[in-house]
Order: C-alpha cells, then sequence, then structure tokens
C-alpha cells in the first residue's frame, strides 16, 4: 500500500511539472506573439504569469528588460539587464542590450564601461566599438572616438553610420577638409543623409 502511494505521490509530482512547464512555455509564446503585432505592454504583462522559478531565469529577465526598454522605462530596463548580467556574468548579449537604454538617457560613461565590458569578452565586437566611439564622441574625447570609427571603417568600409561618426569626429577636431570628406562620400551613396548634409555645412561645402 505504501509503495502505491509512493509511485502515485510521484506520478503526480512528474505530471504537475510537465504540466507546469507546458503552461510557461505557451505563457512565452504569448510573450511573443504579442511583441510581434506590437502589443508590447501585454507581452511584457505575460511575463508576470509565469511560474518560479522560470520568471527570474536569465532568459525571462533579458526578455523583460527588452520589453521594458521598448515601451520607453528606461531607467527600469537598465536595472533589470543588470540583473541579467549578474545571472550570466560571462554573457555578451546582456552587456550588449543594456547600452541601449543607457543611450537613450545619455549615460555616456555607463555606455563606455558596458561597451569596454563586451570588449574584454568579445575583442573586436562591432557594436561594442560602434558604442564606445559614440560614448567618447560625447564625452568630447573626440580622438578617441576618431580612432575607433576608424577602425571600423577598415573594417566596414560602406557603413554610413561609422563614416558619418568619423566625419563628426573629425569635424570637432577642426580637420575639415577630412571631415569633408567623408561626409561627400556618405551623400554620394545616400543623399538624404541629414546628419552628413550638416556636416558638409559645417565643414565649409
Amino acid at each position: 500500500m505504501k509503495k502505491t502511494l509512493l509511485l502515485f505521490a510521484v506520478a503526480v509530482t512528474l505530471w504537475t511539472s510537465s504540466a507546469r512547464a507546458d503552461a510557461n512555455a505557451d505563457l512565452i509564446q504569448r510573450s511573443y506573439d504579442s511583441e510581434a503585432v506590437g502589443k508590447v505592454a501585454d507581452s511584457l504583462s505575460v511575463l508576470d504569469q509565469l511560474s518560479s522559478p522560470r520568471k527570474e531565469s536569465y532568459v525571462v529577465t533579458l526578455r523583460r528588460a527588452w520589453l521594458l526598454y521598448r515601451l520607453g522605462r528606461f531607467a527600469e530596463s537598465v536595472d533589470v539587464y543588470v540583473r541579467a548580467i549578474s545571472l550570466a556574468p560571462g554573457a555578451v548579449e546582456p552587456r550588449l542590450g543594456i547600452l541601449l537604454p543607457q543611450l537613450a538617457l545619455r549615460r555616456w560613461g555607463d555606455v563606455e564601461t558596458q561597451a569596454r565590458a563586451v570588449l574584454k569578452l568579445e575583442p573586436g565586437n562591432y557594436l561594442a566599438t560602434l558604442r564606445l566611439a559614440y560614448a567618447c564622441y560625447n564625452l568630447q574625447r573626440y580622438a578617441e572616438s576618431t580612432a575607433l570609427y576608424r577602425r571600423l571603417k577598415d573594417l566596414y568600409p560602406s557603413d554610413v553610420e561609422v563614416q558619418s561618426g568619423l566625419g563628426w569626429s573629425l569635424l570637432k577636431q577642426g580637420k575639415l577638409p577630412e571631415a569633408n570628406v567623408e561626409f561627400r562620400n556618405i551623400l554620394e551613396v545616400s543623399p538624404k543623409h541629414e546628419l552628413s548634409k550638416e556636416g558638409l555645412k559645417a565643414s565649409g561645402g
């Protein structure tokens, strides 16, 4: 009798765990489906229905941080990304993710810190280098931003964002002829690029 009850209890536990896992998977899928049709707030609220410990898992925490960013709740997004980083300290993706709300909040020093952390984990990472260059630019360290943008341009010669960053970094250092060349090159392939139009005008046309 005792053996029968024990087997029954084990079976119930296994069934309950399986049902909970299925329910969590369905909720996560609903979150993705809601985001796909633009219902970002609904996508976030669905995550609150997940059971523990799934709700506190790395993947769900990372997703929550992303959705908060999409909703414009930047400070909250940063806090949740910090939690995701603590759950996966060797991962690149949460450190790249946190750059988005930090950029939105204009926390240039924090952007620099996280970008350098990514580059320590993955030297040469494109996005980290690009964000680091932009942070240095906004911190008025134009020689550093120029060097970073030049490095990226060598690797991605057709990248308009990189060329524009380089042009403006040169412009801020008073290197007008060099900046002018960058802006002209951009406008040859992207004639509606507003920042390059402004840069071209500021560098003497």
